[in-house]
């Protein structure tokens, strides 16, 4: 698998994981706010248009900020964040 197939692979994942969060009947123990969680659901949207286009910007003109939303305010131990941390990494380096 090459490193754009990955970045689109990882990154559906964890659109569908931010999907579950947001329906997500029980909020008390979520993770993330709405607003956190609307924001990385479009960056996430707009990564996968990106990928499967074959469209990508220079590296330093994608799209990032997730890393540093959950570094900032979310528990370590989140599979939601590992599963977004690694699409983002994954689609800086396709």
């Amino acid at each position: 698998m090459n490193q754009t197939a990955k970045a689109l692979a990882l990154s559906r994942q964890a659109l569908a994981l931010i999907e579950e969060e947001l329906n997500r009947k029980d909020r008390s123990e979520a993770i993330g706010t709405a607003t956190q969680l609307l924001a990385c659901k479009r960056q996430l949207s707009e990564m996968i248009v990106e990928l499967a286009s074959g469209s990508l910007p220079p590296i330093h003109q994608r799209m990032h900020g997730m890393g540093h939303m959950i570094a900032d305010s979310w528990p370590t131990d989140s599979k939601l964040a590992d599963a977004l941390l690694a699409a983002e990494q994954a689609y800086r380096r396709a």
